[in-house]
């Protein structure tokens, strides 16, 4: 969906074996959940160098003097702090641009929306400041839910207790999680996957309080989940636009395989 937009992505790296694979680049989805279910070690993941952030405001500033920088939330990756450092060696190096740094508080789909949003405005051929202000009024309203088939990889990776996976094991419950300020929350433990599409439907609903809306739904390899959800939510909401996509591998060395979510923003008339 970048092509053609005037949107750069400063991509993730993934650590396996001791190989180091670009998110985005030469690892897929599908290739990367085969490496997560093979032997030990698993992967893990590592966030853009600030010269991975000067290298695409360089190429910016080709053919503009404003840059907007949205990042992942801050309090999930160090990426805001890399782009930054990138921002104080372009006042030095690129002293004709402007760059203009916003922490999302977000992650995922719904880092996606804001971003989707900017560069349509700038290709439209918006000023600096009404991209600015729209971005502003995303990252206010963007919303992000999903939910985990397992709990398994967060226990792994030391994010929680070996008692809350045996408890989530035992109970069979699909935890159902908020991004919210930066922060991931538990806010439900529905027992089936029909349920957890449910809530998230009206969480959604209850967020947009009926204005029209745009979606994005994604999923880490649970591809027929996340069709169930999209229609579900298409059916339910009536998107004016509804984007299907899977997870970066970046967000499923986290969580696993199975994790579906959706992000949703209000559109205005």
């Amino acid at each position: 969906m970048a092509a053609g937009l005037p949107l750069r992505i400063v991509p993730f790296s993934i650590h396996h074996a001791g190989r180091a694979y670009t998110d985005g680049v030469d690892l897929s989805p599908a290739e990367f959940y085969a490496l997560q279910a093979g032997p030990p070690p698993l992967p893990t993941t590592s966030a853009p160098q600030p010269g991975g952030f000067l290298d695409a405001f360089r190429a910016a500033h080709e053919s503009a003097d404003h840059v907007v920088c949205v990042t992942v939330s801050a309090s999930l990756s160090s990426a805001h702090d890399a782009a930054r450092a990138a921002v104080n060696q372009a006042h030095d190096e690129l002293p004709g641009l402007t760059v203009h740094l916003i922490d999302t508080r977000t992650a995922g789909a719904a880092v996606g929306l804001v971003a989707l949003e900017a560069a349509r405005l700038a290709a439209a051929g918006a000023s600096a400041d009404r991209v600015l202000a729209a971005v502003e009024r995303r990252v206010a309203d963007v919303c992000f839910f999903g939910y985990l088939e397992t709990l398994h990889y967060l226990w792994k990776g030391g994010r929680i207790p070996r008692a809350a996976l045996w408890m989530g094991n035992l109970l069979r419950v699909k935890p159902l999680l908020e991004l919210s300020a930066g922060r991931i929350g538990m806010i439900g433990r529905p027992r089936s996957r029909a349920r957890a599409i449910d809530r998230m439907t009206a969480l959604v609903r209850q967020r947009l309080n009926g204005a029209p809306c745009r979606l994005a739904v994604v999923h880490g390899a649970a591809p027929e989940q996340g069709e169930l959800l999209a229609e579900h939510l298409e059916r339910e909401l009536r998107p004016v636009e509804l984007i299907r996509g899977e997870f970066t591998p970046v967000i499923g060395a986290h969580t696993g395989p199975g994790l579906v979510a959706c992000a949703a923003h209000p559109v205005e008339g």
